[in-house]
C-alpha cells in the first residue's frame, strides 16, 4: 500500500539522491498533507501499475532541496496547495505540452506558460456556532465588506493572517480591484478574539468552545472534522455551520490546489500520465467525494454551491506582494 511506500521511500529520498528512474515509478513531492492525496495515490497505482514513492514536507524545504539537486534530482511531480509559491519557482519547472488534458480545461485553471495546471478548488469559509443561544443573537456576514462592521470585531478566530491561506484570500480580494471587499484588511487584527495559534482546525475547535463567535478556515477542515476518528471533533463540528462569503460582485474567492512537473524529472512520461488521471472525471468525483474539495472539470449532477471568481486565481499572482505588505503592516 501507499503508506508502507512512503515509510520506506522517505530515508531515501532524504538522506541520498539514490533513486533510479524505472519506467513503473513515479517520485511525487507533495506539500499537501498526506491525508490530503493519500485516496488519488492509491487509485493510480491500481489503474497504471506505477509504483507512486511519495515525499511529503514543508513546501520551502522541498523547493530548496528541488533546486540544490538540479539534474540530479529525482522529484517528477510538485502537488502544491500554494499556487503563488509553486509560480515564484517556475524555473524549478517545465512545460506540460504534450498533457492530454490541458486542452480541456478552461485557461483560468492553467498557467499561461504551461508550467502549472489546477486539480481542484478551494475557499475560506465563515463559520459560526448552531448552539440555540449563540445561533440566535450572532450577526452572520455574507460578504467580505461587512468585515468592517462594528459588531464583528474582537470576534474572530483565525489562523496567523501571514499563512499562505490567508495571503492568498488576501491576494484574491485585492485582484477583484473594489474597494468594498479590501478596506478591512489594514485593520485585519481588530477582527480577533484572541491570538492566532495552531491550524485551521484549530479555529473550529476554538468556535464551537465559545472563544470566539466566528472563524475562518478552508471549508474541507469542518468535514474532514465531521468524518473524523476523533469523537470529540466529531462532535464539536457537529455544533457548526458553514458560510460562503461574497465579494461585492456576489463571487466567492477561490483558490486552487496544483500539479506541475519538475525541470529535470526523470519519469516525464509517467508524470504526464498522473496529472492526466488527477483530471479524469472519476478522480474529480474522488476529490468532491472523499476530500470534498471542489472539482475543476464539469462532473454530471454536481454544482458548485456558490459562483466561484475564477479569473482572480491566476489575476492575484499579481497581488501577492500587496497582500505581503498588508499582512506586515
Amino acid at each position: 500500500m501507499i503508506k508502507s511506500k512512503l515509510c520506506c521511500f522517505y530515508p531515501i529520498l532524504l538522506l541520498s539522491t539514490q533513486v533510479l528512474a524505472s519506467d513503473d515509478e513515479l517520485n511525487v513531492y507533495s506539500f499537501r498533507k498526506y491525508e490530503l492525496i493519500k485516496p488519488m495515490l492509491q487509485a493510480f497505482e491500481q489503474h497504471s501499475g506505477v509504483k507512486v514513492n511519495l515525499v511529503n514536507g514543508k513546501s520551502t524545504f522541498l523547493l530548496s532541496r528541488l533546486k540544490a539537486d538540479g539534474t540530479d534530482s529525482r522529484a517528477d511531480v510538485i502537488l502544491s496547495s500554494d499556487l503563488a509559491q509553486l509560480s515564484a519557482h517556475r524555473d524549478l519547472l517545465q512545460p506540460m505540452t504534450e498533457l492530454k488534458g490541458w486542452s480541456v480545461l478552461p485557461s483560468v485553471f492553467k498557467d499561461p506558460n504551461q508550467r502549472w495546471i489546477s486539480l481542484s478548488m478551494r475557499t475560506r469559509a465563515l463559520f459560526t456556532r448552531e448552539d440555540s443561544q449563540s445561533h440566535k443573537t450572532t450577526f452572520v456576514p455574507t460578504q467580505f465588506a461587512q468585515f468592517s462592521a462594528p459588531q464583528v470585531q474582537g470576534k474572530f478566530c483565525v489562523r496567523d493572517w501571514r499563512h499562505s491561506y490567508n495571503k492568498t484570500l488576501f491576494a484574491s480580494l485585492l485582484s477583484g480591484k473594489n474597494l468594498q471587499d479590501t478596506q478591512w484588511m489594514t485593520t485585519a487584527n481588530q477582527l480577533l478574539a484572541k491570538r492566532p495559534s495552531g491550524g485551521d482546525r484549530d479555529q473550529l475547535r476554538a468556535l464551537a468552545k465559545g472563544q470566539c463567535h466566528y472563524a475562518l478556515a478552508n471549508h474541507y477542515y469542518w468535514h474532514m472534522m465531521k468524518q473524523s476518528n476523533n469523537k470529540q471533533d466529531v462532535k464539536l463540528a457537529s455544533q457548526l455551520a458553514m458560510h460562503f462569503l461574497q465579494m461585492a460582485n456576489g463571487q466567492t474567492p477561490v483558490s486552487t490546489t496544483t500539479a506541475a512537473i519538475a525541470k529535470h524529472a526523470p519519469n516525464k512520461k509517467n508524470a504526464l500520465a498522473f496529472i492526466d488521471f488527477l483530471l479524469q472525471p472519476q478522480t474529480q468525483k474522488m476529490y468532491a467525494q472523499l476530500l470534498n474539495e471542489f472539482p475543476v472539470v464539469a462532473i454530471d449532477g454536481y454544482q458548485l454551491p456558490f459562483k466561484p471568481a475564477l479569473e482572480n486565481i491566476n489575476l492575484s499572482l499579481e497581488y501577492t506582494q500587496k497582500a505581503h505588505d498588508i499582512l506586515s503592516l
